[in-house]
């Protein structure tokens, strides 16, 4: 039986491929039919902030939007992680995609519109101060400006795809799903100030979170919701011990946890040090669960849900910090050039990311399955994530030049 389940969930992940490689938008209605249902709630997550696609047509939209402007998306549908609880199943897998940069005029000319938007006056950008505007311009050109012997290099950005799934009469369909990119080698350019982009983007992800909540009541949403409070007071707490901690809200048998960089954790021990991680470097992780998406069948439960992660980080400890990471690009295996490129973007980050103060808010994603063991609730599988706005040449280790 159990190969079966994982044939006819393998069988999901193919349409999913070959729709992506095909990317022909003539036949969308056809690919929704065959893996969606519109009388089922339908949560999707795109990669960048603002990208809470809930409902049918707001699913039909972001693929109808990928297959028209993203890049080539492949999976690694042979190395998927798929986990089946009776009539509900996850799919974890990763994947990459083709991104290319070109050294031709229009994109220099497309790029000096964003600068110059910085001193229109319609533009939010415009009402930033002047130490911002300077670093922003300044990071941005750091990346631009980086002429290779080529006209254009192709990159492979790894990404991360995940599906929860329900067995119906006609087959498997999705229930939710989330695109997201590892963050790995450079701050979250996702960050929330008083003048922020990324604050309104935050807000309206949360508004709509609450009108779907409003038509979507689970006998279980209270319990949930009272479980991901406590979550959200304990994780964090140094006074809790990690073990504990890792019992109460975890699942030990075979759990599957991923962190927002390429790290997964499959075992009490391999929580512990993820919780220890976090407690270490972030000085708060705050989950919104009282706007929690929670959607169930039989005793599986699947949620999604916005937070920040906050840290306040000193202009003379991200200078050191900088200092440290440039010392380990000398040992690379980069040559000379890409070694120079590398630094001089380090540096534009270190001074863009000071400009805007010393307190850091991220906004952040944490998606989870949850089983009753025990008679408890707790997470089978769970992923914290962090939007990502830009495609920047070099900006991330998690990216490799073809």
């Amino acid at each position: 039986m159990r190969n079966i389940i994982k044939d006819e969930l393998m069988g999901i992940l193919n349409i999913f491929q070959e729709a992506y490689i095909e990317r022909d938008v003539k036949k969308i209605d056809n690919f929704m039919e065959a893996l969606f249902d519109k009388d089922e709630t339908i949560v999707i997550l795109g990669t960048s902030d603002g990208e809470w696609c809930l409902g049918y047509e707001g699913a039909k939209e972001i693929f109808e939007g990928d297959w028209q402007y993203w890049d080539d998306l492949r999976i690694n549908a042979e190395d998927a992680e798929i986990m089946s609880f009776g009539n509900t199943a996850l799919i974890y897998t990763t994947g990459t995609i083709k991104h290319s940069f070109n050294s031709k005029m229009e994109t220099y000319t497309r790029y000096l519109g964003y600068i110059k938007d910085y001193y229109d006056e319609a533009s939010p950008d415009s009402k930033k101060s002047d130490k911002e505007k300077l670093t922003e311009i300044n990071w941005t050109l750091s990346h631009l400006l980086s002429q290779r012997n080529s006209l254009q290099r192709d990159y492979l950005w790894e990404l991360r795809v995940s599906f929860v799934l329900v067995k119906k009469e006609a087959g498997w369909i999705i229930r939710q799903m989330q695109f997201s990119l590892p963050v790995e080698g450079f701050s979250p350019d996702e960050r929330i100030t008083n003048m922020s982009e990324y604050m309104d983007n935050f807000e309206e992800e949360t508004k709509k979170i609450q009108e779907y909540n409003i038509n979507n009541k689970l006998s279980c949403r209270d319990e949930i919701v009272g479980l991901l409070q406590n979550f959200n007071c304990e994780y964090m707490d140094k006074e809790k011990e990690l073990s504990q901690t890792v019992r109460k809200y975890f699942s030990l048998d075979n759990p599957l946890i991923v962190n927002t960089d390429r790290t997964i954790y499959r075992n009490e021990e391999e929580i512990k040090e993820l919780i220890e991680k976090h407690r270490a470097f972030y000085d708060e992780v705050k989950l919104n669960y009282e706007d929690c998406s929670v959607n169930s069948s039989g005793d599986v439960v699947w949620i999604v849900t916005s937070g920040i992660m906050k840290k306040v980080i000193s202009e003379e400890s991200a200078c050191e910090n900088t200092s440290k990471v440039i010392e380990n690009i000398f040992k690379s295996d980069l040559d000379d050039k890409e070694k120079l490129f590398n630094i001089r973007r380090r540096i534009a980050d270190t001074f863009k990311q000071n400009a805007k103060g010393e307190e850091y808010v991220w906004p952040c994603r944490f998606e989870a399955v949850l089983i009753k063991e025990e008679g408890k609730w707790v997470f089978k599988y769970a992923q914290f994530s962090l939007p990502f706005a830009y495609m920047l040449e070099g900006k991330t280790e998690a990216a490799k030049l073809l």
